[in-house]
């Protein structure tokens, strides 16, 4: 194994003649992190598949692991059954004071228009949307469009640009605070983006939005090429926007993931997000279904019987060590370890140490006040050295750690 030498104050890491790489914010972003953690529930649906009925369980979870924000759809079928003329609410506002019990914040998802019901769907938009403005702030206009061919032949970026158009004015009119998200992207679809935005839309949306995963062998070291594949679509189209990423996750069904391969990733999900511009990062999804070995099953924080996985610890470590009101955190590279670097708002630094693979040797030299694990236990060394891996380790200093 190569052998680094970190050094604080100045803490420096060394690895021979090689130059470091930093990774650049590439959005428009906050100097400052602002509520940026959130969690994707199914609390709005009933059934075995879905949490609403269990809601309060989930809720508090998403609450105890310090996610502020949560995504769910205000779903067309529940507010108006069968095209009937009326609106009812109930089901909504009944997972809504749930919502408001814990004090989060809610980013709703609306449906797609039906085939054929185009003005049916501009009075839910605009119904859904006036009932709840003193409570839903963020709006998401439809779910993956990139992706909504698969259910609906012939579906085009055209049909999504009329559609955000017409969300846009709904939502506006009746709602001057709220904040419209562009469709969460499956991925970089360039294709797709492109002929939405040769629209000239750009005006119709407050924060783009978009979605990746990683799954398999898709470590999340490989999001930061991702990323600059979106700036520089944005760049083209001059969207200069904010970013949310309102999906991403690992799945622990058998043959992508273990569970504790799933914990590892996601303060790296997380960070390098962070790192790259993206304000707001939501995990996929709060509680495992597992109805079956689909990988679809797997993707919660915890079980369906609400234990917890490993990376809800993982999840609740990185809320502690990088909270809200914590300063954007920079990230370096030198060789095969990456460092993260960022200011609590009580005025102490925490850096992050981790790889992509395998594990280096680290030698540490004092000032380094704490050594915190993925899970948040107290690592005790004996000697100035640690090993670092996949598996992040938390420094706390009172002085900024910088590499040389």
């Amino acid at each position: 194994m190569k052998s680094f030498f970190l050094v604080v104050f100045s803490v420096i890491l060394c690895t021979g003649c090689e130059a470091n790489t930093e990774f650049p914010v590439l959005f428009k972003a906050s100097k400052r992190l602002v509520s940026p953690y959130g969690m994707c529930t199914h609390i709005n649906r009933i059934g075995p598949m879905w949490e609403y009925d269990s809601k309060e369980n989930d809720l508090l979870m998403i609450r105890n692991v310090g996610a502020t924000f949560i995504r769910t759809d205000i779903d067309w079928s529940y507010c108006q059954p069968e095209l009937i003329k009326s609106f009812s609410f109930s089901h909504h506002d009944k997972m809504m004071a749930s919502v408001d019990s814990l004090q989060l914040l809610t980013l709703g998802i609306f449906s797609s228009p039906k085939v054929g019901h185009f003005n049916e769907w501009k009075e839910y938009v605009s119904q859904v949307t006036s009932h709840y403005k003193s409570r839903i702030n963020y709006w998401e206009v439809i779910n993956e469009a990139d992706l909504w061919h698969r259910r609906q032949p012939g579906y085009s970026a055209n049909d999504y640009s009329i559609e955000l158009k017409t969300a846009s004015q709904l939502i506006r009119s009746a709602n001057k605070k709220a904040k419209i998200l562009f469709s969460g992207i499956s991925n970089v679809n360039v294709g797709f983006i492109e002929k939405v935005f040769e629209q000239k839309i750009s005006d119709c949306f407050d924060i783009m939005n978009i979605h990746w995963y990683s799954n398999k062998n898709n470590e999340p070291e490989s999001f930061f090429a991702y990323f600059k594949h979106l700036h520089d679509i944005m760049q083209l189209y001059k969207v200069d926007k904010p970013v949310w990423f309102t999906e991403t996750g690992c799945t622990t069904s058998p043959g992508y993931a273990d569970e504790n391969i799933q914990a590892r990733r996601l303060p790296r999900i997380f960070l390098i997000s962070f790192a790259c511009g993206i304000d707001k990062v939501f995990w996929y999804k709060s509680r495992s279904r597992e109805l079956s070995d689909d990988s679809e099953d797997h993707y919660g924080l915890w079980h369906k019987d609400y234990l917890p996985k490993p990376a809800f610890y993982a999840y609740k470590t990185l809320t502690n060590m990088c909270p809200s009101g914590s300063t954007r955190p920079q990230i370096m590279k030198k060789g095969n370890v990456y460092m993260a670097v960022w200011k609590q708002p009580q005025g102490k630094y925490v850096t992050a140490l981790w790889t992509s693979k395998g594990v280096e040797d680290v030698n540490i030299k004092s000032l380094v006040s704490d050594i915190y694990d993925i899970k948040g236990d107290k690592i005790y060394i004996e000697s100035d050295k640690i090993d670092v891996s996949t598996s992040i380790q938390y420094l706390v200093s009172r002085r900024k750690i910088v590499l040389d």
